[in-house]
């Protein structure tokens, strides 16, 4: 695994199912796979899980809710089309093209809108509706391809942002040991409290999808509920235009750090790499202005789902982050974070140690049974590493998704060692294990944060100290 700073979210495909191409993946830098519900059932969701977890035991699992987005069938070869052409949307499948997850969508949509396809490659203007079929007319465009998302910015046509093919995905998921969610059309606290009262009690972590410019302006809110946020770039350009996707892309990394929790960037961050070997300096650019911003994770999409070079597109996000990790200022996020007081106040002051002692301390571990103490770390950017020691393998791979971690290890905790521990017997066993593991060694200086979780005392000896490995 690659000691970087920034993580790295590849959503799974054909380009990535082989267990070499997987293996490779991991050696890149990939740290979170993500599959998408669009496609996938729960025997593909089984067999994605069994394969990454077949390879290594600290990859996190993401699966990708669509919510009620709208999505062409798989009609059987790309349609050349040009300005100016119609295209008819049917109904049914005796139609060429129809809306394959939206009955009657139809009867939710009127004359002059705008519709959408994909991340923006063809756009068409619905014209009329003549029975169940609405002919629409090019107005960008020369390839619609099939099975395609249809975008309708404004269009009201949805009361929910669970369908019943989401709660069947997030249901297993759940029931499987998925450790996050990625959840499509979180525009409000509301829609954010819809998905949070069907997951129940589950430690899973759920991440919001922004992706209009309603979620922008609720981002506050939203935050309070949710785990972290995934800057839906595609969908922002699309609803809010691209010329303003930078700004909110900026405004929403901001908010999620100074909330303490997680922001992932995504959408053709390599795109060309699904065709071509090496990406475009735009792209690189693209890439290390998000790392600089304070994005925790990168996340790829085509480049690992159907590209040609899905391992070197991750080997070079792994580089650009490497490169510009080199030039991020460690610097205190004032604002409270929305974990917890106490957690604030630990990791504010363990930031300040590491930023005044930089020269003289060489790492940063942390106890802690759910990690959420060593990911509020991270938001500060801190030069040192950071190693985690949550109380089970799930908390160790949910709490990998935050920037600044470079690894995670499971220490089962107090009550399942049967000792009284006292500060100098857990100090001693957690670096015994940080030895063990190769990430520090005999002669290093190190900051030991024992973070007890609320009500469960026991785990841990509550400890804050630094500390000569020995």
């Amino acid at each position: 695994m690659h000691e970087k700073k920034t993580k790295i979210v590849c959503t799974i495909g054909p380009s990535s199912w082989e267990p070499e191409i997987m293996k490779g993946l991991i050696d890149a830098g990939m740290n979170i796979a993500r599959v998408n519900a669009a496609f996938a059932d729960p025997e593909e969701m089984d067999r994605v899980r069994k394969l990454v977890h077949g390879i290594s035991d600290e990859v996190a699992l993401m699966i990708d809710i669509k919510g009620p987005e709208v999505r062409l069938n798989k009609f059987p070869e790309p349609i050349e089309i040009q300005v100016g052409d119609e295209i008819i949307i049917g109904n049914s499948d005796d139609c060429e093209i129809y809306p394959s997850n939206y009955k009657d969508l139809y009867k939710s949509l009127e004359a002059g809108q705008r519709m959408v396809v994909g991340d923006g490659d063809v756009e068409l203007e619905l014209k009329e509706i003549q029975g169940d079929k609405m002919h629409c007319e090019v107005k960008l465009g020369k390839l619609l391809k099939p099975g395609k998302a249809l975008n309708l910015p404004g269009a009201d046509y949805s009361s929910t942002v669970l369908t019943e093919k989401d709660k069947e995905r997030l249901g297993h998921g759940m029931k499987t040991g998925w450790e996050m969610v990625s959840a499509s059309f979180i525009s409000d606290k509301e829609s954010a409290q819809e998905v949070r009262d069907f997951m129940g009690d589950s430690e899973m972590r759920l991440i919001a999808k922004i992706e209009n410019q309603e979620g922008v302006d609720n981002i506050d809110d939203i935050l309070e509920i949710v785990d972290g946020i995934m800057i839906a770039r595609g969908g922002l350009g699309v609803e809010i235009g691209l010329e303003k996707v930078n700004i909110a892309q900026r405004i929403l990394t901001k908010k999620a750090a100074e909330a303490g929790k997680p922001s992932i960037t995504a959408t053709q961050m390599l795109e060309s790499m699904t065709e071509n070997p090496r990406p475009t300096r735009a792209e690189a650019s693209d890439a290390t202005t998000a790392v600089l911003l304070g994005s925790d994770a990168l996340m790829t999409s085509a480049e690992t789902t159907t590209g040609k070079y899905p391992v070197d597109a991750i080997k070079f996000l792994t580089k650009a982050a490497h490169e510009a990790e080199r030039y991020v200022q460690p610097k205190i996020v004032t604002t409270p974070s929305l974990i917890s007081r106490e957690t604030d106040a630990i990791t504010k002051a363990a930031a300040e140690v590491c930023i005044n002692m930089d020269d003289e301390i060489d790492a940063v571990l942390v106890v802690s049974k759910t990690g959420r103490t060593a990911g509020n770390l991270g938001r500060h950017g801190i030069s040192q590493p950071i190693y985690a020691f949550a109380s089970d393998g799930f908390y160790k791979r949910a709490v990998m998704l935050y920037k600044g971690i470079n690894r995670a290890f499971v220490y089962e905790g107090i009550e399942n060692d049967c000792q009284d521990y006292d500060r100098d017997i857990g100090i001693k066993v957690i670096i015994g294990l940080g030895k063990e593991k190769g990430v520090i060694r005999s002669g290093q200086t190190v900051l030991f944060l024992g973070r007890p979780p609320m009500g469960r005392k026991e785990f841990f000896p509550n400890i804050f100290e630094i500390v000569k490995v020995e």
